[in-house]
This record gives C-alpha cells, sequence and structure tokens, in this order.
C-alpha cells in the first residue's frame, strides 16, 4: 500500500502513516480534512482497495497469498461482507446524486470511500456527509453498527455476529412452523452451536444497551440526540466519525467533558 500510494504522488511520510492506519482500520489521518486534503482519485482507490482487504479475516488473507485464494470466496461471511458493502454503495449513490452531485461518477466516487470506510470502522473521510439525505446518513449509521470480519482488525459488532444472528432469527422462525423440526444454523460450513447463537443474541443486546445508555447520558448534558447516538455508536465500534458536531469533517471537542469520560469508557468497552 505504501508503495502504491508514493506511485499516487504522496510523500514518504503520509504514505507510510495512511498505510499504517488503513491496515489497522484506524483512520487517524495526518491531514485535519483527512483523505479530502490530497484530492486524488487514485489515493482514495488505493486506500478503499486496501480498506476492503483489512477487513477480511487475516487467516483468509494469508491463505490466498500462500496460494489458496478460493478459501476467501469459500467463505460465507466473506461473500456477505463484499455483497452489503456494494448494496451500500449503490443505494448511497442513487441517494445523493442529483440533489448533491450532478455527475453519477462523483455521487459514486463519495458514496464508495463514505461507506467503505465506515464499513471497516477505518473512518477515513474523503467529504463532509452530515449535510447528506436521512436515508445515507442512516446507510452509514449502519455500517457504523456492522463493521467488517472477525479476524479482521475492524471493530463494532461484525459480519460474523450479524450473519449468524440472523440465522438464528431464521431457524426460530422455521422451528415456530415446524416444531418438531431438526433446524441446524451453519457459518461456512461448520455447524453452530445453541451456546454460540445465544452468546452472539446477548452479545449484540449488551453492544445496543451500551450504544442506548451512553445516548440517554449525552443527551441529558445537552447534546443532540444525532450527535450522541452516532457519537456513542462509533466509539463504541471504534469508528471514529458520526455525524452532527462529531461528522467526518468535525471532532469531540464539542462534547461536555463529562459526556468525554463516557466516550472514553465506549472505546475502551
Amino acid at each position: 500500500e505504501t508503495i502504491a500510494l508514493l506511485l499516487c504522488g504522496l510523500s514518504l511520510f503520509d504514505a507510510v502513516t495512511h498505510s499504517f492506519a488503513t491496515i489497522a482500520t484506524g483512520g487517524f489521518s495526518t491531514k485535519n480534512l483527512s483523505v479530502a486534503s490530497f484530492q486524488s482519485v487514485s489515493v482514495e482507490v488505493v486506500l478503499m482497495v486496501f480498506m476492503v482487504l483489512s477487513g477480511i479475516h487475516f487467516g483468509l488473507l494469508f491463505a490466498a497469498v500462500s496460494g489458496h485464494m478460493e478459501e476467501i470466496w469459500r467463505s460465507g461471511v466473506v461473500r456477505a461482507y463484499i455483497l452489503v458493502l456494494a448494496a451500500g454503495i449503490i443505494l448511497t449513490t442513487i441517494n445523493i446524486h442529483g440533489d448533491f452531485y450532478e455527475s453519477w461518477a462523483e455521487a459514486l466516487r463519495y458514496a464508495s470511500f463514505q461507506v467503505i470506510s465506515l464499513g471497516t470502522t477505518t473512518g477515513f473521510a474523503t467529504v463532509d456527509s452530515a449535510p447528506w439525505p436521512p436515508f445515507s446518513q442512516l446507510m452509514l449509521l449502519f455500517f457504523i453498527f456492522q463493521g467488517a470480519c472477525a479476524g479482521s482488525t475492524s471493530g463494532a459488532i461484525k459480519m460474523d455476529r450479524i450473519v449468524i444472528f440472523l440465522k438464528a432469527i431464521v431457524k426460530r422462525i422455521k422451528m415456530i412452523q415446524h416444531p418438531s423440526a431438526v433446524i441446524s444454523v451453519k457459518l461456512n460450513r461448520v455447524p453452530v452451536g445453541e451456546d454460540l447463537l445465544e452468546v452472539t443474541v446477548l452479545y449484540l443486546s449488551l453492544y445496543m444497551t451500551v450504544v442506548f445508555l451512553a445516548t440517554l447520558l449525552l443527551t441529558a448534558m445537552g447534546v443532540d440526540t444525532l450527535t450522541a447516538f452516532s457519537g456513542s455508536a462509533a466509539t463504541m465500534g471504534g469508528v471514529g466519525p458520526g455525524f452532527g458536531s462529531v461528522g467526518s469533517m468535525g471532532n469531540f471537542s464539542r462534547i461536555p467533558e463529562a459526556g468525554k469520560w463516557i466516550l472514553t469508557g465506549n472505546m475502551l468497552l
């Protein structure tokens, strides 16, 4: 990635620091305007490619470079991860085209980067997404919660847990329809035990409870709902930017001192 960024015209310092921030899905840029400061499509494309790769289980990446590329595509979680990112990009592009960006190419450029950046919990930004339509903001908020695959450097809930959770719901619906049926949930062709299903549901419940309580406390301090909720979700998932005053081109300086302690607790959790 460093070599690719150097070829795109970045200095060695910027190439190295942004490579570290990408692979760690940390997203901390050396520029106040983040990646927007470069105004380079080629730089954005390189970062997007490596953000997506960094969201994949590192064991699968190791298998791929060891000559077993098919292992990545055999993973149902990876397929779901790529499919959901693609769907998010398409829907966001359609939503912001016209009123915000006249050309489809420009809408696709900004939608792709923001969706991938938040969907991998990297947190880089190329544009201020705060003025975007509510649909696009909710779409990005979903990705703040989702995160990428387990075994990657991504934060948030993780795609694996979401897939297991959805399959558990389908199983429960089938059990209601056919009480005597024996139905097993599988992840990557491996059966998932009842204990793991229960732990996954409990994890998601606890995760959302912490976000809700942090949001509640922040709003009690006078923070607006959008900033409080997205800020709580972003810090809980290790994403970085949220919406409102903590948007992609903003920061957390406006949050009251007590609120900063709450969000610090979220990051530690």
